[in-house]
């Protein structure tokens, strides 16, 4: 097969077709940007603004380090209403734009930041209407969006990922009520969580409705806002209780998002994201309610959550994105283990199509820069088709 470009690459895969070899993509956070900018001996910078998220600390890699990795994705998001990050309180934790309370943490390399304030931890469903909300109708939130996708089109190779909430439903929910309080309020206040819900629905729409008026047509993937829905055992709540709470905003929202995508790019897929063992009911549900990518194929999960087990059951229907382990192989293991995890990754994931290569999570300043290397060659090396198995 002639070699293709990273965009034939990764919508080849996306349609579940094999393509000339298996695509990959990168996710990082600030620190653990800089960390692989330094070694690539490129320029680094104290702040890269320009469609970064806030409190994830994730940053838009830029086309510099794609291009020197060989990876095939690239990541363009919406901006923070106001144009500003956080903001350091009074009381000397760091407020984001919905008005949640974190404390920086500092580790070797980096720094994590912590929830200490939940805004609506003792609010009633008066106090919904009444509260200060994102406005995603900000100028700041798209502003220079349209002419960096619009750019990366003409001039790059690449496939272009657009992330375009800021928040989330349930997510923003956990963050701004407290996780112990939601799950009381399922049972306790239902009508309090229908509220939060709906409102919060509401924003991830506009989000992402903005995001794609200005960008929708270059982007080839669009990923909505981090749901996580499970630990690493066991998910969040029963079956029957995310089908009642939970699920009716993600189809809503799923739905919204895909139609408006489509108008755009009829070719666009629709990318959702999951921490932790989303089981077997919640998969089925939630193909069912659109989701056609779903990232980031958590490694240390009970096994019928394992990503070879997703493929099983899967894959003619969904595309997968990441499946490499931040929590032993890329931070603690060597090249080699790094190399023959993405070689077992690709043999489990890659027939047929449907699967790009990525860190399971987001790659922090802990992960050594030779391991993050490997991850790309080794899905050079294993990725080609027809596969070696």
């Amino acid at each position: 097969m002639s070699e293709m470009t990273s965009r034939e690459r990764v919508l080849t895969a996306l349609e579940h077709k094999e393509p000339d070899r298996v695509p990959s993509s990168i996710w990082c956070t600030l620190d653990g940007y800089k960390v692989i900018r330094e070694n690539l001996g490129l320029d680094v910078k104290d702040e890269y603004p320009v469609g970064s998220t806030t409190w994830t600390q994730d940053v838009s890699v830029e086309e510099d380090v794609v291009e020197k990795l060989g990876a095939d994705l690239i990541r363009i998001c919406v901006s923070t209403p106001g144009g500003k990050g956080f903001v350091e309180r009074e009381d000397g934790l760091l407020g984001d734009e919905w008005g949640v309370g974190r404390k920086r943490i500092e580790f070797k390399g980096g720094s994590y930041l912590e929830i200490i304030d939940y805004p609506l931890e003792n609010a009633t469903a008066k106090d919904i209407e009444d509260y200060p909300w994102p406005d995603p109708n900000d100028p700041a939130v798209t502003a220079g969006l349209r002419e960096r996708a619009k750019w990366l089109r003409e001039n790059t190779p690449y496939a272009i990922l657009l992330q375009g909430g800021r928040g989330g439903i349930f997510e923003q929910a956990k963050y701004m009520r407290g996780y112990a309080k939601i799950f009381e309020d399922f049972i306790m206040e239902p009508e309090f969580v229908h509220a939060l819900f709906k409102k919060l629905l509401e924003i991830e729409k506009e989000f992402n409705r903005v995001a794609l008026e200005a960008a929708g047509e270059y982007a080839d993937i669009v990923r909505l806002s981090p749901e996580d829905l499970a630990s690493e055992k066991q998910t969040f709540c029963s079956p029957s209780m995310f089908r009642e709470m939970i699920l009716p905003y993600y189809r809503e929202c799923i739905d919204y998002v895909g139609k408006l995508f489509r108008e755009k790019n009829p070719r666009g897929k629709v990318e959702f994201h999951s921490c932790g063992a989303v089981s077997y009911p919640f998969m089925e549900d939630l193909l069912d309610a659109g989701m056609q990518v779903y990232d980031a194929l958590e490694v240390k999960v009970k096994d019928e959550c394992k990503p070879v087990r997703y493929k099983e059951r899967y894959g003619d229907r969904l595309a997968f994105l990441g499946g490499i382990d931040v929590q032993w192989t890329l931070p603690l293991g060597t090249p080699d283990d790094v190399k023959n995890e993405v070689k077992e990754r690709i043999r489990e994931m890659a027939p047929g199509g449907g699967y790009i290569v990525a860190s399971a999570h987001r790659i922090q300043p802990d992960i050594p820069f030779e391991n993050t290397v490997a991850m790309y060659e080794a899905t050079k090396e294993f990725g080609r088709y027809p596969l070696q198995t």
